[in-house]
């Protein structure tokens, strides 16, 4: 049995907003500073710099905490897709192009890497709660689409296929890079993403 009851939201709710995104905000660093062992509303409390009982009164319980942390963290991740398929609407034909948008999009994660590390670390234990399995894979449905779509405009055989495994690869390629000192994610990612891009173009 699970050590708490998740609630099971069927759609997306609107991004946090006011009290309840500084919440959020400081329980990604909670998370990325001490895992999910140190998640706690006074630690989120705490980090934020709000009085105890804050966290508590927004989110009543630790599993309606981690599940607002999930969408947080999964959206934000999904919303920055989105507006990289917008980006590139009228290049899919340039896999230059392609890889270069796709770099910068990872250069944008990585610079924020309390974001990179939490959401490994929901991954992880979202394949030991299969509730909040429910809100990671609803999200990663949404990013695979997103990628699919792109792939579709793109012309690939594949497209289904490609969006698993490019969604994949990126994941461990931030992952990879988090774990490196600052000075190191950036050269990691503009020669691993282009070179990922790339391939899965020529292997059309």
């Amino acid at each position: 049995m699970p050590p708490f009851s998740l609630p099971r939201p069927d759609a997306r709710p609107p991004a946090p907003t006011g009290r309840r995104a500084e919440l959020l905000a400081a329980a990604v660093e909670v998370v990325a500073d001490a895992g999910l062992r140190g998640l706690t509303h006074r630690a989120v409390d705490r980090r934020a710099g709000l009085p105890e009982g804050t966290c508590s009164a927004y989110l009543r319980t630790r599993g309606a905490l981690l599940v607002a942390l999930a969408e947080h963290v999964g959206g934000a991740l999904e919303d920055r897709v989105s507006a990289l398929s917008e980006e590139l609407a009228d290049c899919m034909g340039d896999p230059d192009a392609v890889a270069a948008a796709v770099t910068e999009l990872t250069l944008g994660w990585v610079r924020e890497p309390s974001l990179v590390r939490a959401q490994a670390e929901l991954s992880l234990e979202a394949a030991r709660q299969p509730e909040l399995m429910e809100v990671f894979e609803r999200w990663r449905r949404g990013l695979l689409a997103t990628v699919e779509g792109l792939g579709e405009r793109a012309g690939a055989p594949e497209p289904s296929d490609d969006a698993v495994v490019l969604v994949a690869a990126v994941e461990g390629l931030l992952v990879t890079a988090v774990r490196l000192p600052g000075a190191e994610r950036e050269p990691l990612l503009r020669g691993a993403v282009p070179r990922l891009v790339h391939s899965l173009h020529e292997a059309r």
